[in-house]
């Protein structure tokens, strides 16, 4: 009998243990937390303040990404961010689909930049409504800098970061729509991960839910947060912060859906944020513009 209760105890702890690690919660605005100690390695990422357009810059163990590179015309405010970072050179730049709110200014950074490479997972010869792929392809061909295609499950790392690409089956035909065939990143570093979700829709986010590891601690709302996502996925990430590459007026529908499952977020108009993990957990900091510091206090001073 002893020995029955002995195990059922063990069970008892086990089954606690691994709820508790399951809740173990990863995502801290900076000030909630301490800061990291100073020999830890980082993955680092900033959103650049656009409005409706993607732009973001990531950097891990002496090395610099962008994924996406916003309009043409957000190039001064692009650049702006790049030089308060102090980045020099492009590694990587990455874009998820050549629609021109997050291609529109590559041919201006790889002008002024030095780029490793480009990476798509869209032929190089795509064309479409506000697709960019032709003309911007040609002018990195002239630059001479290297043009990689990628696929679902195309793995590749930054520093000590690891990437992997997570998107649809690639098949593209005359009818193809760049939202829902755009690339997914997700970013893991040390226990932490951050899944990046360009603008994929209802579809997509089904397929993907059921047919890729999508969890992550930080997530970015697809299509600049002008839609609500599926339940499935939303859910299959399990997300504890989210940040919309949008603003609060433009994404009520999105904000609705996060405030249901108590998932906090930011806006990238309001400033860039700046999201940063040792592996362990995050910090979360945001660079407050005017706009910010008038609307911060409505949604969090709630």
């Amino acid at each position: 009998m002893l020995r029955k209760i002995t195990a059922l105890l063990l069970i008892v702890c086990l089954l606690m243990g691994t709820a508790a690690a399951e809740g173990v919660r990863r995502v801290y605005r900076v000030g909630e937390a301490g800061d990291f100690p100073e020999e830890d390695a980082l993955f680092e990422l900033f959103v650049c303040p656009l409005l409706g357009a993607d732009c973001m810059v990531l950097r891990c163990g002496g090395e610099t990404m962008l994924v996406d590179m916003g309009k043409a015309n957000d190039y001064p405010l692009i650049r702006e961010v790049l030089t308060d970072l102090g980045v020099e050179k492009i590694d990587i730049a990455f874009n998820t689909h050549p629609h021109d709110d997050h291609l529109g200014s590559m041919t201006q950074i790889a002008a002024d930049y030095p780029v490793g490479q480009f990476m798509t997972a869209f032929p190089e010869d795509f064309t479409g409504p506000d697709a960019i792929q032709k003309s911007t392809v040609r002018t990195l061909h002239d630059l001479k800098i290297p043009v990689i295609s990628v696929e679902n499950g195309t793995q590749f790392s930054l520093g000590g970061a690891q990437l992997t690409v997570v998107c649809r089956p690639r098949v593209f035909n005359a009818s193809s729509m760049p939202n829902p065939m755009s690339a997914m990143l997700r970013v893991t570093f040390g226990e932490c991960a951050l899944l990046l979700c360009a603008d994929v829709t209802g579809s997509t986010q089904q397929l993907l839910a059921e047919t890729n590891e999508i969890s992550a601690d930080i997530f970015k709302f697809p299509h600049h947060g002008l839609n609500s996502v599926l339940r499935e996925f939303l859910e299959a990430i399990d997300p504890e912060f989210a940040f919309f590459t949008h603003g609060s007026a433009n994404t009520l529908e999105a904000q609705a859906q996060l405030d249901k499952y108590g998932i906090p977020y930011d806006f990238a108009t309001w400033g860039v944020i700046h999201l940063a993990t040792n592996g362990e957990y995050w910090l979360v900091d945001q660079q407050l513009n005017e706009m910010g510091v008038r609307l911060t206090e409505k949604y969090r001073g709630q």
